[in-house]
């Protein structure tokens, strides 16, 4: 059994208005890092993203699904496990990873557009997939109430570790986390290629969204800070 190093938390330009990271480019950047794969987590409709919202929900979800597939055709050319996800703004500044989930998924679901957690956990969940949530404790400008968190029974994890927090702000995730039975991930949240990473150490490959999605519900995995 080996030890396969994914990131979990990585943005593109295409899709995240804040993201300046090429797909092909990250794809080299992670696999030459010495990574197995990445879950892409773009910026999606109600957070900072790079896509016209008022357009047809197919064309909008389009838009995510062919980065994803840029990305992932580089990365089956590497042996590199290239997955999809998004980070989802859920209101007061706060956001949840998904993960678990194909873009058919958000194709089949335009309720979406509705916004806030409820409606998102309710579809995500009914999907097959989980949320996270991203960041807890940070403080920024933007997030309102830094102190508040997202409510446990429309969570199954949180973002324990993120690169761009401080270390009071990760380990008040960690307790929090703790307290609360809420699955853990790293993430380096990366925007640029950066070199500093964080993420989590699978047994093994995660070839889909629905292997990564079991090994979280399994717990079968390490942080990687």
């Amino acid at each position: 059994m080996g030890q396969y190093l994914y990131e979990m938390h990585q943005h593109l330009q295409a899709c995240s208005a804040c993201g300046q990271a090429e797909p092909i480019a990250m794809v080299h950047h992670l696999k030459k890092a010495g990574f197995a794969g990445v879950v892409i987590t773009d910026h999606f409709y109600h957070g900072n993203t790079a896509i016209r919202r008022n357009q047809p929900w197919e064309d909008f979800v389009a838009a995510y699904d062919r980065t994803y597939q840029l990305a992932r055709a580089e990365g089956e050319r590497l042996d590199f496990d290239v997955l999809f996800g998004i980070e989802e703004w859920v209101g007061h500044g706060k956001e949840v990873l998904v993960y678990g989930i194909t873009p058919q998924v958000l194709y089949d679901h335009p309720e979406l557009r509705e916004g806030g957690l409820e409606v998102l956990s309710r579809v995500i969940r009914q999907e097959g997939g989980l949320l996270f949530q991203a960041h807890p404790f940070r403080v920024r400008d933007y997030i309102p109430e830094p102190w508040k968190t997202l409510p446990v029974e429309l969570l199954d994890g949180a973002e324990i570790c993120n690169l761009h927090n401080n270390d009071l702000e990760n380990a008040r995730a960690r307790l929090w986390a703790q307290e609360n039975e809420l699955l853990p991930v790293a993430g380096s949240d990366d925007h640029t290629c950066g070199a500093e990473r964080r993420g989590i150490i699978s047994p093994h490959r995660l070839r889909d969204e629905a292997a990564l999605a079991a090994l979280l519900r399994s717990g079968d995995y390490q942080l990687y800070i």
